[in-house]
């Protein structure tokens, strides 16, 4: 197993991943985009001014039944570049969140962090700083970051849109025609150690420090070289995280779906226990050796994921019609009164009295035909989102920085409501948290919200994901992937035919495999088969 500081090395010698087309790339994306701010305040800003959620009118656009998860099909490429910010599209259907294309941004964003982090833990000083002074990214370094200090992976933030040269190929560009140069370094000879008869003398116990200067030359090659190394890297384990979260969000919604659902079994219970010690299908990818922000980087992928699906649904119930409004799981022609009680066994008064609270709460229920209770099922539900996005967008941009779970932390358990502040990010599951609270029941305190679930809007929001989530990856292998071979090819003295086409973890595998110590299966029913446990 190779350590921490040899995959550090690793990265840093020219490299190449030829990555083989896995999926096709879907709809939305975008081959360029515009320079916009980094904060991500002003980001989630902009989501929030494209929701155009407006009560439906007679003129509403036709549509027989709901659209279906986005299909990813290579021709549907076009060329849409955003009108507002990179990470925003504009249409007359209300909120767009980030387009596939900005993916790229956000990956050179952190392969830029990760490289940070790297000269930071290295010490070298000097790097980090000229790596983060360049075009101006010094947001992207550690809160937490002091001379020999690189600061916990969490510091690094991970909100969206915070790259300044925008598209990212814009950046590689002029990182790859800047000309070489030299930077001054100034640093604090360390002093000899003294004796302890030295130090008793006062001549040699106080001698002034002894500053030395040199001349750091800086090679854009170089540095180039080791930036598309990482982000070499980061595009092998993304498009790995990304094929997960799809199979996970698919058996996740097979089983919400199913009528009977499943008690714990024992397969289950053994999932659970590799996940507390660390053994998961990542750890068998990178040899136990992710990158540093690895883990965070996993959970923008999914922020990533979720804000586009959002905006998928968000144009499917947009797409809706008074006629074709309950074509829609999550919208229903009518509330089918559920007693929990058998009349014959009830007092009479009490019955009486329930009866007469149950309509005075459905007096406020809408009435009428289907055309009339599908256009009031379309608004509500399209009030219904743009509530939700006001509330989660924001949190969704900004992300939490608070660190994976590991062992002795507290987490709220599922279903308890968790005391944040209110400008605090959050993660993708929280959001699908809240829509599953809801269960079977219908939107309070809202006209026509008892024709709404948001308990299976949620479902339908974590189908879509999946669909997105695939695409993603398409969009990294057939997209990302080879503008980073084109830079590398461009800007450094890279050989083409000297690459042998295989990513860091790939070359991490092969050797391992050479020495006996690898097994090629990833899954975790593969760990289980290979621990023998029963």
């Amino acid at each position: 197993m190779f350590s921490s500081t040899m995959m550090k090395l690793l990265l840093l010698i020219p490299s190449i991943s030829a990555f083989a087309p896995f999926l096709a790339v879907g709809n939305n994306v975008a081959t360029s985009a515009a320079a916009s701010s980094r904060n991500p305040t002003s980001l989630a800003n902009s989501y929030l001014d494209t929701l155009s959620l407006q009560t439906p009118t007679q003129d509403a656009p036709v549509a027989s039944v709901a659209p279906p998860a986005p299909t990813l099909t290579p021709q549907q490429q076009v060329a849409e570049t955003p009108t507002s910010t990179p990470h925003t599209q504009r249409s007359s259907v209300g909120y767009r969140a980030p387009s596939s294309a900005a993916l790229g941004d956000f990956l050179v964003q952190r392969a830029i962090q990760q490289q940070l982090y790297y000269n930071a833990q290295l010490g070298n000083e000097p790097m980090a700083h000229w790596l983060k002074s360049f075009r101006s990214h010094e947001h992207l370094d550690s809160s937490q970051r002091g001379e020999g200090r690189c600061g916990f992976p969490g510091t690094y933030s991970a909100a969206f849109d915070q790259l300044n040269t925008l598209p990212f190929t814009a950046y590689l560009e002029a990182l790859g025609t800047e000309p070489d140069s030299s930077i001054e370094v100034n640093f604090v000879k360390p002093q000899r150690r003294l004796s302890a008869r030295e130090r008793a003398n006062p001549f040699l116990n106080n001698q002034p420090p002894v500053i030395e200067v040199y001349d750091q030359p800086i090679i854009m090659s170089k540095i180039l070289t080791q930036l598309l190394n990482t982000a070499d890297a980061l595009v092998e384990t993304w498009a790995f995280h990304f094929n997960e979260a799809e199979s996970n969000d698919l058996l996740r919604l097979a089983n919400d779906r199913a009528e009977k659902k499943g008690l714990p079994s024992s397969t289950m219970r053994d999932n659970a226990a590799l996940i507390k010690g660390g053994e998961t299908a990542y750890s068998r990818l990178t040899g136990d050796e992710a990158m540093p922000l690895y883990g965070f980087d996993c959970r923008a992928c999914d922020r990533f994921d979720t804000l586009r699906a959002l905006s998928l649904l968000v144009d499917e119930v947009t797409a809706l019609t008074p006629e074709t409004a309950f074509t829609v799981d999550y919208l229903r022609p009518e509330v089918v009164e559920d007693w929990d009680h058998d009349e014959f066994t009830v007092n009479e008064l009490i019955l009486k009295r329930r009866k007469a609270r149950r309509a005075k709460f459905e007096q406020g229920f809408v009435t009428g035909d289907d055309i009339t209770k599908g256009k009031a099922a379309r608004a509500a539900a399209l009030s219904f989102l743009q509530n939700f996005c006001d509330k989660w967008v924001p949190k969704l941009v900004k992300g939490d920085a608070r660190s994976s779970l590991v062992m002795g932390e507290y987490r709220h358990a599922p279903g308890m409501k968790e005391i944040r502040p209110k400008d605090s990010g959050a993660d993708s599951e929280e959001v699908f948290e809240e829509l599953w609270e809801y269960a079977d029941e219908g939107v309070q305190k809202m006209l026509g919200g008892e024709l709404v679930l948001p308990g299976l809007m949620g479902q339908r929001l974590r189908e879509i994901r999946a669909a997105v989530a695939a695409e993603s990856k398409g969009t990294l292998l057939e997209l990302i992937a080879p503008e980073l071979r084109k830079a590398r090819i461009e800007y450094t003295d890279y050989v083409e035919e000297d690459g042998d086409g295989l990513g860091a973890y790939e070359r991490f595998h092969m050797q391992a495999k050479l020495d006996g110590s690898e097994n090629e299966a990833y899954s975790t029913a593969a760990i289980i088969a290979e621990m023998s446990i029963n």
